[in-house]
């Protein structure tokens, strides 16, 4: 069990890096091609990295709880 949990940890780790990755390319070309400025796309990115990294900690974090009992 203790594989199980490590596994899911780590297969977190790796879905909240590329999440991450595939949302700053969204918000950079997104964000560029409305026009706004590198200093607002910076934030932006800032800000949907934060968010992802929380979701898929979040969503780890309930994953480990449900198979906590076994």
């Amino acid at each position: 069990m203790t594989f199980l949990k490590m596994l899911v940890t780590a297969l977190g780790q790796v879905l909240a890096s590329c999440g991450s990755h595939q949302a700053r390319q969204f918000i950079e070309i997104r964000f560029r091609q409305a026009g706004y400025d590198d200093n607002s796309i910076d934030a932006a990115r800032e800000a949907v990295t934060l968010l992802v990294t929380a979701l898929i900690t979040a969503l780890m974090a309930q994953i480990l709880l449900i198979l906590a009992p076994l």
